[in-house]
């Protein structure tokens, strides 16, 4: 019995030590951080959860996030919190609410890929890189 413990313990323990070799050959390779644009407005409820879970998340997979939030003339506090939490994490804040803010920054960054949440559309919230 003894044995057959010491073997499960054993190939348990191989297959973390290969793990960490795989994942830290990988943090060895410079990926240039994945850009996230959330577009918000009157969103106060789920902002804080939102970007505490992107940068959380992705900083548990290994990856680098910079993200963008364009406020679209929010009338809560929603861009209180965002400007408290810019402080902590790497968060760009742009207030504009004319309709081609969003086509403007994606032809800025045309040769990065974007990921684009409208946050006040649930289908979107799917396209957020937490898992």
């Amino acid at each position: 019995m003894w044995i057959g413990l010491l073997c499960i313990f054993g190939c348990y323990g191989v297959s973390i030590i290969v793990l960490h070799l795989l994942l830290g050959t990988r943090k060895g390779m410079k990926k240039k951080p994945a850009t996230v644009l959330l577009v918000t407005k009157n969103n106060q409820n789920q902002i804080e959860w939102v970007i505490r879970s992107l940068f959380f998340f992705s900083r548990v997979r290994g990856n680098q996030v910079k993200a963008t939030v364009i406020d679209e003339g929010s009338s809560d506090d929603t861009r209180e919190i965002i400007e408290r939490l810019s402080q902590t994490y790497a968060i760009e804040l742009r207030v504009q609410s004319d309709y081609d803010a969003v086509d403007r920054f994606l032809s800025q960054h045309d040769e990065d890929p974007v990921i684009l949440v409208h946050l006040s559309n649930r289908e979107d919230l799917v396209k957020i890189p937490v898992v």
